[in-house]
C-alpha cells in the first residue's frame, strides 16, 4: 500500500506491518474503522520500511503476527523505531510472558496477543502515542506477583530461572529430532515463534545449540525421551 499523507487533523497516523497478507488486511481494516486512527501505509516487514516511515508521517507502527523474529534492538534502532522514537505496538501470534518481555526489551511500547479485540489494539495504539506501555492485565499481575503467566514453571537451576510449558514442549520436540518448521507445524505456531522460544531456552539453560539444550534438559529432568 502506498503511503498517504492527507487526513483529518487530530487523528493518529498508523503504519501497519505484517508478513501475513490476511493479517495485514485485517489490521488495515481495524485501523480504517476507527475514526480516531488514520491508515497511512502498510508493508510486509520492518526491513521493507525503508523511507516509508518518513514519507507517511506515521506516528505509530502496528506490527502484526509473526513479528517476534523481527525484534532485535539494532533493527529497531536502524529503522527509527522503539522507545523515544516512533512507538511500536506488537501483536504476537504465540503470546507468553517471555516473548512479550523480549518485545518490550527490543523497544516495543506495547505487546498484545494477536487475537486481542479491536478495542484493545486501538487502546494500545493510543497509549503508545501518549508514552504509555501496554500489556494484558493478567500478565502485568503475574509479573507483579513474580510469576510467568503460566505460573512458577519448572526450576532450571539454582538461580530460579524457569522454562514455560511451551518452552518445555519445544525442548521435548527437539529431543525427538524435529527441525524448527516441523515443531511449528506440530504446535500450530509460526517458525519465527519457534526460533524465539528456542532462543529463550538456550539463554535459560546456558547452552548454545540444540544438542546441548536436549542434553541439559535430560540432565535436569525437564524432559524424558
Amino acid at each position: 500500500m502506498a503511503a498517504t499523507r492527507a487526513g483529518p487533523s487530530g487523528v493518529i497516523r498508523v503504519l501497519v506491518v505484517s508478513e501475513l497478507p490476511g493479517a495485514r488486511r485485517e489490521l488495515e481494516q481495524l485501523v480504517a474503522r476507527d475514526p480516531g486512527l488514520l491508515l497511512v501505509g502498510a508493508c510486509d516487514s520492518l526491513e521493507s520500511l525503508d523511507g516509508l516511515l518518513e514519507e507517511s508521517g506515521a506516528e505509530v507502527v502496528l506490527l502484526g503476527p509473526g513479528a517476534e523474529s523481527h525484534l532485535p534492538e539494532p533493527l529497531l534502532l536502524e529503522q527509527g523505531l522503539g522507545r523515544d522514537r516512533i512507538p511500536l505496538v506488537v501483536l504476537l501470534d504465540d503470546f507468553e510472558g517471555v516473548v512479550a518481555a523480549r518485545a518490550l526489551r527490543a523497544g516495543a511500547r506495547a505487546a498484545l496477543p494477536h487475537d486481542s479485540s479491536p478495542a484493545e489494539i486501538s487502546a494500545a495504539i493510543r497509549g503508545a502515542v501518549a508514552g504509555l506501555a501496554s500489556l494484558p492485565a493478567p500478565l502485568v499481575t503475574a509479573v507483579l506477583d513474580g510469576r510467568t503467566r503460566e505460573g512458577a514453571g519448572a526450576p532450571v537451576d539454582g538461580a530460579g530461572r524457569t522454562l514455560t510449558p511451551r518452552e518445555r514442549e519445544i525442548l521435548m520436540l527437539l529431543g525427538e529430532g524435529l527441525v524448527n518448521k516441523e515443531i511449528g507445524v506440530r504446535l500450530g505456531v509460526s517458525e519465527h515463534t519457534v526460533k524465539t522460544h528456542l532462543a529463550a531456552v538456550y539463554e535459560k539453560l546456558d547452552v548454545s545449540n540444540r544438542a546441548e539444550a536436549v542434553a541439559t534438559g535430560l540432565r535436569l529432568g525437564l524432559i524424558m525421551l
